[in-house]
């Protein structure tokens, strides 16, 4: 793997995920500056840590440069994902929202019941 080629193509994937290049090294766990100074060779255990923080990252691509820069099996899956989470974040904030809408109920009957508390103490 040619250094250049490859650290055009990791630079390549930051840039894509709106990162700067010290924001994603800390993400993956990184040294500071480590991609200005990568070898012509990275070790699995960085692309490990890269592919753990970012699975949708196609391996194949940033080694050779080959297919894709996403791994469409890995959109497929996070989308899934992401549906499911929407769906169960939906719930939540329904549930919540109908909790908020009880509470706002009982302060309005709590309210008219000390309006009409001072009327009385006012007219008396």
């Amino acid at each position: 793997m040619e250094n250049t080629e490859f650290t055009d193509r990791l630079k390549l994937f930051i840039k894509s995920k709106r990162l700067g290049q010290t924001k994603f090294e800390e993400l993956v766990g990184l040294s500071r500056g480590y991609i200005s100074r990568v070898k012509p060779s990275i070790g699995v255990d960085k692309l490990l840590g890269i592919i753990e923080v970012f699975p949708d990252l196609n391996l194949d691509w940033l080694i050779t440069g080959k297919g894709e820069m996403i791994d469409p099996s890995a959109l497929s899956d996070l989308t899934e994902q992401t549906i499911g989470m929407v769906e169960e974040g939906d719930i939540e904030y329904k549930n919540k929202y109908l909790e908020m809408l009880e509470e706002n109920r009982s302060l309005r009957i709590e309210i008219e019941k000390l309006r009409k508390i001072i009327e009385t103490k006012v007219h008396e």
